[in-house]
Parts: C-alpha cells; sequence; structure tokens
C-alpha cells in the first residue's frame, strides 16, 4: 500500500503532551546522547538525489519503507539487493539523499530497500539494536526486517544469492546483528559507525558500549556471533567504516567488531580457535580530502576476504564521503557507499555455504590432531572454491 513521501500516518495520532513526556524521558535515558550529536529538527521529505530510477514509498505489515529500483532494473532479469538502514534522527529519504546510495545503484544496477524505523518504535528513530526482543532471530524489528526483505525479493526480481545488509550506527549495529542472526538471508554486511555484534540487554549498557567500548571484547562477541548462528554458521564478510573522531561511537567498536566477525566467520568455517590469527593480509594507507585512513583487509584460510576495516583518522560520527549538504556526512572522507558495494557485491550466499559446509563432510578416520585436520580442512576448502569458480 503506498504512503506519502517520508511521513507516518501514525506520527499525527501521537499526542503532543505523549510525544514531549517520551523526549523527556529519552533525554534522561542513553538514547539520549545521539539525540545531542546535531540541533534542529529531522528534515523529513529530504530528496533522496539526483539518481534516475524510481523512488518508491510503500509499508510492510503496518511498517513504512522506501525502495529504490534503478533505471537498468529489468524484471526478466535478477538483480541483487540491498537492505539499508537509517541512523538514528535519520529517515530514509534523508539517508538516501545523505549517502548517494541511489545513485550508486543507478550505475551497479541494484535495488536498495530503506526500511523506516517509526517514532512509535522509538522516539528518536534509532533501531533498537541493543534489546534481545527487538535484535533476535524471529522477535521484534529484527524479524520483520528479515521478513521485509523476503517480501521485496518476491515481489521484484532479485538474485536471492546477492542479498546485502548495511546500515549507521544504529542501522549499523542492527545490520551487524542481521547478518549474524539470518546468516541464511544476507550474503554480506556494511556496518558504518556501529557498536560491535552483542545484545548488551539495556539502554544504558548500550550507552556505555557506545562511549567506550567496554562491555564486551572482540573474542567475546565473536563466540557470541557464532553460537547465535548455530547451523547457519559460516563466514559472514563484513566492512567497517568508522571515524578515530568519533565521540558517540567509540572507535574501539570497530576494533571489536573486526575480531568479533573474524572470530565468528572462522569458527563457523574452521571450527578451532587455536588456528585464528588476527592479523591484516594487507594494510594500505591514504588520505582523502583533510582525512588520513587505513585500510586493512582480512583473509580466511581459503584466502577468502571476510573483513575489510577502514579506519579514518579525525572522522566524526558521519557517513565517510556523504553529500556535501548532509548533517550527519564528512563528504571529504573515502567514499563509503561505493566502497561498500564494490565490498558487498563480490559474496553469493551459496558459496559461502558451500565452503562452511566442507568442514562437516571430509572423511575421518581413527584419532587425529587438530594441527593436521586443520590441514586438511584447508585444502578442502580450496578444492571446493577452485569448482565454485569455474
Amino acid at each position: 500500500m503506498p504512503v506519502s513521501d517520508d511521513t507516518d500516518a501514525t506520527d499525527d495520532a501521537v499526542g503532543r503532551r505523549t510525544l514531549l513526556r517520551a523526549k523527556e524521558l529519552l533525554q534522561s535515558s542513553p538514547l539520549g546522547a545521539e539525540r545531542a550529536v546535531r540541533a534542529g529538527g529531522e528534515r523529513a521529505g529530504s530528496e533522496p538525489g539526483s539518481a534516475a530510477g524510481e523512488f518508491l514509498g510503500s509499508d510492510h505489515d503496518g511498517r513504512s519503507y522506501r525502495l529504490y529500483v534503478p533505471p537498468g532494473y529489468d524484471a526478466d532479469k535478477p538483480v541483487p539487493l540491498l537492505v539499508f538502514l537509517h541512523g538514528c534522527r535519520q529517515t530514509p529519504a534523508a539517508f538516501a539523499a545523505e549517502t548517494g546510495m541511489n545513485e550508486v545503484a543507478a550505475d551497479e544496477t541494484f535495488l536498495v530497500a530503506y526500511p523506516k524505523q517509526s517514532r512509535f518504535g522509538n522516539p528518536l528513530r534509532c533501531w533498537n539494536w541493543y534489546d534481545d526482543t527487538e535484535a533476535t532471530r524471529g522477535s521484534g524489528e529484527l524479524a520483520w526486517l528479515a521478513d521485509l526483505t523476503r517480501s521485496v525479493t518476491a515481489e521484484f526480481a532479485v538474485d536471492e544469492d546477492r542479498v546485502y545488509v548495511a546500515g549507521l550506527s544504529a542501522g549499523g549495529s542492527m545490520a551487524a546483528r542481521a547478518i549474524v542472526e539470518y546468516a541464511d538471508l544476507f550474503a554480506a554486511a556494511g556496518v558504518h559507525s556501529g557498536p560491535a555484534y552483542d545484545a548488551v540487554g539495556s539502554a544504558f549498557s548500550a550507552l556505555s558500549q557506545m562511549y567506550r567500548g567496554d562491555r564486551q571484547d572482540g573474542r567475546e562477541a565473536g563466540i557470541e556471533a557464532y553460537e547465535a548462528m548455530g547451523d547457519r554458521s559460516r563466514a559472514i564478510p563484513t566492512i567497517v567504516f568508522h571515524g578515530t573522531d568519533d565521540d558517540i561511537v567509540d572507535v574501539t567498536n570497530a576494533r571489536q567488531l573486526t575480531e568479533g566477525t573474524l572470530r565468528a566467520s572462522h569458527l563457523g568455517v574452521d571450527g578451532g580457535e587455536e588456528t585464528l590469527e588476527i592479523e591484516p593480509d594487507r594494510v594500505e594507507t591514504g588520505t582523502s580530502g583533510p582525512y588520513e585512513y587505513a585500510r586493512r583487509q582480512y583473509r580466511d584460510a581459503t584466502g577468502t576476504l571476510v573483513v575489510e576495516e577502514w579506519l579514518v583518522d579525525g572522522m566524526g560520527h558521519a557517513w565517510s564521503g556523504g553529500s556535501s549538504d548532509g548533517r550527519f556526512t564528512a563528504p571529504d572522507g573515502p567514499d563509503a557507499s561505493r566502497l561498500l558495494w564494490e565490498f558487498v557485491s563480490e559474496y553469493e550466499q551459496s558459496t559461502l555455504e558451500a565452503a562452511a559446509d566442507a568442514r562437516w563432510t571430509l572423511p575421518v578416520v581413527g584419532p587425529v590432531s587438530l594441527g593436521w585436520l586443520s590441514r586438511v580442512q584447508a585444502r578442502g576448502r580450496e578444492a571446493v572454491s577452485r569448482l565454485l569458480e569455474r
């Protein structure tokens, strides 16, 4: 059912007194922290940028979303889908305009779904990434996001092997949850300025994690992510962006996310922590405008790139390389939108699952050492990779 450009029909039904009270409560809570980042009201109705194509408004199960359909879309030719999650105080149209993701989608021909958090879900439109009841498989907002993804996939010509999820800040952290909880749905993820995977349990714990990154470490996050995947465990390719001067989500979170993703992926494919080495296979440094950056790439035993991490020196809590008119952007930073797409678009669900399955199908007879078994597993995965590349 079509909806208006970027307004909730439900918003008008919220009494002013109720909304003011909600804001007062929020100001005294951890989620009020992000409210202080920028002054001024929300830019509802922002233009989505200059990309050709269609930017459709609709709803799913009572919640709004926008869908960008590029000009090259052909209903007879399945294309990839990116589920793109805005940050706090943003709307889908504002997020599209500030990141320029529709322009990337127009150039590369993929669909972009922009789910919208309502003011009922959170007065500041933050995705509730820290709440188990909202961010666990089959529950709350995350279940709705997965169902919306399946709905778009069914309605449009989507390549189900190439469905991805990414986001900024609270949306980035929800994307980190989504790639773990729905590893059978999303092939790869992008997390920009978001806390690492983990349901920290409460808004107060979330604030501590955001500001200091002290609620967990990378090892803990990785083990929890691996356990959450269960029999769906596999590598979860993720690209990470973060500014070193981020005073809302401390850069420590990026390092924890990198380690946690590597550990969960390693356990999902190799099965043993003792063979994990958290050292980058490639380090590249450079400059973009006033910023210096470090790009680190981490590969697994098969040579598959699992994590690409971009740390931008001096950048705050903002989308790197976004629009010069944006409120949550760093226009002179590396172009995160294009870099994100270049990374995630290399992955297919079936290939990642096949690599993980190879771990369980190797014939082993008699007692063997873990080192020997690890080498055999690595050779098996390499063989599967070569077959899949043909």
